[in-house]
């Protein structure tokens, strides 16, 4: 049976460039496509849901919700899951992961270009890992820089509200970053007790880990898109 399309969601940045890496690790018969959010447009998760839908082609999709898009993936389970054949959730979380640090979200719209300059110490420990070299910290400010703050503040707010969602049958597969320091491994009980079922996967690496680790995070997503056929 043909694999099916994987469509990738991107993080908080929304632009898919920070997908680079696996897509050069990922086989080549793999179908992937990366869906990007507008950079200067604020949109609320239902919004982000139906630009989706929008993008997916005819037949069924498995989707790959990374951080942020996770919360865009249950938003579009609940209107369209009948388009979806499966979901691979990396380092995704349903509920605010941090509330403590949330709490300093609505900073980000006025920081202006200090958000484009954060400083190496901060992504090593919270995004990329210890090893992080300098080309992987500038594509992630690179990233960063192609969004306005005001959109970054605002899907910050998103994460940091509580959202309601319901069980589903759609199949899911949870990435769990082994060091992730923004999102916390009991975010997967949720996902665990949400789908039925849902498989967890913990694979080396921080919580950007398609970006630090994309050899061991292709080999995952390989194996799930091959159950999923």
């Amino acid at each position: 049976m043909t694999k099916p399309h994987l469509i990738l969601l991107p993080g908080l940045d929304g632009t898919g460039l920070l997908f680079r890496p696996l897509l050069s690790a990922l086989p080549e018969q793999v179908r992937a496509k990366v869906v990007t959010y507008p950079s200067t447009a604020p949109l609320d998760l239902s919004e982000l849901a139906a630009l989706v839908l929008r993008q997916l082609p005819a037949e069924r999709v498995v989707l790959l919700a990374e951080s942020f898009s996770g919360l865009v993936a249950l938003a579009l389970l609940a209107s369209a899951a009948a388009r979806v054949r499966g979901v691979i959730f990396v380092g995704a979380f349903a509920e605010p992961p941090r509330p403590l640090l949330l709490r300093f979200a609505p900073l980000v719209s006025h920081a202006g270009g200090l958000v484009h300059s954060i400083p190496s110490f901060f992504l090593r420990r919270y995004c990329l890992g210890a090893q992080a070299t300098a080309s992987e910290l500038n594509a992630l400010r690179e990233a960063i820089a192609a969004v306005a703050p005001a959109v970054l503040a605002q899907r910050l707010a998103l994460v940091a509200r509580r959202h309601s969602f319901g069980t589903s049958d759609v199949p899911a597969y949870y990435m769990k970053a082994s060091a992730d320091r923004l999102v916390p491994a009991s975010c997967a009980s949720w996902f665990q007790q949400k789908f039925k079922p849902c498989e967890v996967e913990e694979v080396p690496g921080p919580h950007f880990l398609l970006q630090a680790n994309p050899r061991d995070s292709a080999a995952v997503i390989t194996r799930a898109l091959q159950t999923l056929a």
